[in-house]
Formats: structure tokens, sequence, C-alpha cells
């Protein structure tokens, strides 16, 4: 790690967060994007805030809002199908989340024909985003080529580290600011250690859990809602 920093630079060692509005402005209803993630990454923070960069708005993948967040895997491939339709017919957009692959072989063909067809017949502000993280093996990689060659791909790996997990924003958003401050340092530490023993496999853990960025999202939600609600701490 110090020779490639004194020889190449720090912003090849330090962890960074991935910038979705390039990946965005590249992308169109023929050219999806493709997250490769790793365990405990979740993209849909990071696309919820590019909806709210281009809408001025949270609006969330909901129904109601016409943007769809389907998680594959589940018996949702028809759910994802009726998605699909109506995105690329309104232009919205629609997040597809593969999850237990091995589940969805027979889906995943379908899919591929259902994005090869709406590549060339649907609304000019239709995109597709699609999550799923790397096969274990090279036999159990059943994702069709057709699903990988067209998106842009994009691999995220687990942000570690204190510097990676403060974000200036979320310093502001407790009045109570010193007590806020001391007890997000320690959540955020907790946090960094959790994900940096996933390195580690079965070493670092029993049991598989992604500890993703949400999970410290909700942490810090729940601190700051108990510091307004309480006068000790």
């Amino acid at each position: 790690r110090n020779f490639v920093e004194e020889k190449l630079g720090s912003r090849y060692v330090e962890s960074t967060r991935m910038d979705l509005a390039k990946s965005y402005e590249e992308s169109s209803p023929a050219t999806p994007v493709f997250f490769i993630l790793s365990p405990g990454e979740d993209p849909l923070e990071g696309i919820e805030t590019l909806v709210i960069s281009f809408t001025g708005k949270k609006l969330g993948f909901t129904r109601d809002s016409g943007r769809f967040h389907i998680s594959l895997g589940q018996e949702q491939e028809m759910v994802a199908e009726e998605a699909l339709e109506k995105a690329a017919r309104h232009g919205r957009w629609a997040l597809l989340h593969v999850s237990n692959i091995h589940l969805v072989a027979k889906g995943l063909r379908t899919l591929e024909k259902l994005l090869k067809q709406y590549s060339e017949e649907s609304h000019p502000d239709f995109h597709v985003f699609i999550s799923a993280e790397p096969a274990p093996t090279p036999e159990e990689h059943i994702i069709p080529q057709g699903m990988l060659e067209n998106p842009i791909k994009i691999t995220s790996e687990l942000l570690t580290g204190m510097l990676a997990n403060l974000r200036a924003d979320t310093l502001e958003l407790c009045t109570r600011e010193a007590e806020f401050k001391s007890i997000l340092f320690s959540r955020c530490y907790f946090h960094a250690c959790l994900a940096g023993r996933l390195k580690f496999g079965p070493q670092g853990w029993n049991g598989r859990y992604p500890f993703s960025a949400r999970d410290l999202t909700v942490c810090v939600t729940v601190l700051c809602n108990y510091l307004e609600t309480h006068t000790k701490v």
C-alpha cells in the first residue's frame, strides 16, 4: 500500500464512491447500467440520490412514483416483466436486483429478450439498472451473455475505514451536535470493523451477513431520532 501510494498517488489506495451521474449520462434504453456487487454493497441509495438530482425531490422506487425496484428470485418474475413494460412505455426507471440467481435461471432468459425488445421499442427516457453479486464459481455463472454485453458495467466494493464511512452531510442531521458526533464516530468505527472482517471470509464471520451501508444509515437515523427526543443520554 505504501509503495503504491508513494509511486502512483493516494487516489489509488483510497476508497471512493462511484459517480453514478456520469454512468447515467452514458446510459440509454439500449444501454442499461449493470452493478456487479461486492457482499454488502447496495446501489439503491446512490440511485435514489440520482433521482433527487434530476427531479428535485425524493420519489423513491415505488409503483406510485413510476420507478420500480424488483428483487428477482422471490417469484417476482411476472412483476418484473410488468414493471419493465410500464417503465418502457412511460419513460420510467426500473431497478432489478438478481438475488438467489440459481432460482431464476429461466427468468433471466425472458429478461434478456425483454431488454433487447425494449432497447428498440421504448420511451427515450426509459432506463434500467440491474444489480447482482458475482457467481462464486464459473459453473454457477448463468447470467445470459446478452445481459452482460450491452450494459455499462460498474463494480463496487464495500467502503471500509473510518474516512470512507463518515460523510459531511451526515454530520448535520442532528441539532445536538456534540453528542451526535461522539456517538456517530463510535457507530462508524464499529461498522468499519464489521465490514473489514468480511474480507476474511469464514475466518472473519461464521455466518454471512453483508453489513451494508444501509445498515449504518439506519443506525444513524435511529441515533438521531433518539437524541432529538431524549434530553439525557
